[in-house]
C-alpha cells in the first residue's frame, strides 16, 4: 500500500500548491494514515487457532424482559417546538425506560468484551447471545402501546441488532438460540415498519424515522431480510434528502433551543446506517450531493460555537450538562464517520472524548472503529 503522505506530497508538487494548503492536506493525510481501523460491526469469525481453548466470561443474568411499554413524551404538550421539558413527565418517562436502557447498556458491553478479546473469548459471545435469547424467548418489546413507545423501540432495536452482529460469527454459538434471536429481531423490525408506514406526522420524516431506519437496517442484516434492510436504507434517504446546502435538517431546526442537539441526535442513526450500507456496497455518503458530510461539518462547527443555530432559530441553544462540552455518548457516531472520512477537526474533538460509546449504536465505537481505546 502506498504511503498517504507521499501521495499528498507528489500531488502538492505537481500543482505547486501554496505552503499553507500543503500543510493542511498533509495534516489530513497524517490523520487518515495514522487512524487505526477497528473491526466495525460485522466482526468476522476468528481463525481456529486464535480462539481460547477454555474461554471464560462472568455472564450475569439478564434483567427481566420489557414486553409492554406505554411511554409518553417528556416535553410539555403545549410546546409546539418540543423544547421545554415537563419535569413530572420526565421523571415518569425515565422510570419507564430505564429497564430497557439498562438492558441495552449491559448487552453491548458484553458484545464489546468479545470484540475486545481480539476476538478470542467466545464465552463473551455466548453470553451476549444468551442475553438476546432471554428477551427473544419472552417476546420482549412486542407490545408497544403508545407512539412514544414505538419511538423507544426504534431507538433500542439498533443496539440489540448491532450487538448481535458483533458476535454472530463467533464459533460454537447455539444454532437454536441464533434462530430465535434472528426471528425476534425481524419481528421487531417489522413492527417498526408497520407503525411508521401508517404514521403521517412529522415524526415520519424527522429523527424518529432515521432511528427507525437504523433499527430496521440492522435487524434486516442480522436476520438476512433484504426487504427490511431496504426499508431501513430508504428511511435514511428520507433524512439525507432533506439536508440543505448549509448542512441543516429543516425539521430539526424547528426544535428551537434544542436545534443543535437534535442535529447531533439525528446524525447518529444516519451515520450508523451509512456504515451498514457501506458493508452492502451502498454509498449513502454520496446521496444528495454528499449531504451527510455537510451535516457532520455543521455539527462539528457548532460543538464549541452554537452561534449558527442561535442566529437561525433566534433562540439561545441549550447548554451541554456538566462542564459544558458535548458528552462522549452524544458524539460516539463521530468515531464511525472519522474511520471513513477522517478530518483533523473531528480528530481534535474525539481525542479528548475517547473512549466514546452509545448503547443505541452498538456500544464502544472507539473500540469498534478506532481500534484502540
Amino acid at each position: 500500500m502506498r504511503d498517504a503522505k507521499s501521495d499528498m506530497r507528489r500531488v502538492a508538487a505537481r500543482y505547486a500548491l501554496r505552503p499553507s494548503f500543503i500543510a493542511t492536506i498533509l495534516l489530513a493525510a497524517s490523520v487518515g494514515a495514522a487512524y487505526a481501523q477497528g473491526p466495525g460491526y460485522l466482526v468476522p469469525a476468528p481463525a481456529k487457532d486464535n480462539v481460547q481453548a477454555k474461554p471464560k466470561y462472568e455472564c450475569d443474568t439478564p434483567s427481566a424482559p420489557v414486553i409492554t411499554l406505554d411511554t409518553q413524551s417528556k416535553y410539555k404538550q403545549d410546546d409546539a417546538q418540543r423544547a421545554d421539558i415537563d419535569e413530572d413527565a420526565e421523571e415518569t418517562y425515565a422510570e419507564a425506560v430505564e429497564p430497557l436502557r439498562a438492558y441495552g447498556r449491559n448487552l453491548v458491553k458484553t458484545a464489546n468484551a468479545y470484540v475486545k478479546s481480539n476476538p478470542k473469548n467466545t464465552a463473551a459471545a455466548s453470553c451476549t447471545l444468551s442475553w438476546l435469547d432471554a428477551w427473544a424467548s419472552a417476546k420482549a418489546m412486542t407490545d408497544m402501546r403508545s407512539k412514544q413507545a414505538h419511538f423507544n423501540l426504534g431507538q433500542a432495536l439498533g443496539g440489540f441488532a448491532l450487538a448481535y452482529l458483533q458476535v454472530r460469527n463467533a464459533p460454537g454459538l447455539a444454532s437454536d438460540q441464533k434462530q430465535r434471536v434472528e426471528a425476534w429481531l425481524k419481528t421487531l423490525g417489522q413492527q417498526i415498519v408497520g407503525f411508521m408506514d401508517k404514521n403521517d406526522a412529522a415524526s415520519s420524516r424527522n429523527n424518529h424515522r432515521y432511528w427507525a431506519g437504523l433499527g430496521a437496517t440492522a435487524a434486516g442484516l442480522a436476520s438476512d431480510d433484504k426487504e427490511l434492510t431496504r426499508w431501513g436504507l430508504d428511511s435514511a434517504r428520507i433524512g439525507l434528502s432533506q439536508i440543505t446546502p448549509d448542512g441543516t435538517l429543516p425539521l430539526e431546526m424547528k426544535r428551537g433551543k434544542r436545534a443543535r442537539d437534535y442535529h447531533i441526535f439525528a446524525a447518529e442513526p444516519l451515520v450508523t446506517t451509512a456504515e451498514l450500507a457501506r458493508s452492502q456496497g451502498i454509498d449513502l455518503y454520496a446521496e444528495n450531493n454528499g449531504a451527510l458530510q455537510r451535516l457532520v461539518d455543521r455539527v462539528l462547527g457548532s460543538l464549541d460555537d452554537p452561534s449558527f443555530f442561535e442566529k437561525a432559530t433566534g433562540a439561545k441553544q441549550q447548554a451541554y450538562p456538566g462542564d459544558g462540552t458535548v458528552p462522549p455518548s452524544r458524539i460516539a457516531w463521530l468515531e464511525i464517520h472519522q474511520s471513513r472520512r477522517p478530518s483533523p477537526q473531528a480528530e481534535a474533538v474525539l481525542s479528548k472524548k475517547r473512549p466514546a460509546g452509545s448503547s443505541e449504536i452498538g456500544g464502544n465505537t472507539t473500540l469498534l472503529f478506532h481500534g484502540a481505546e
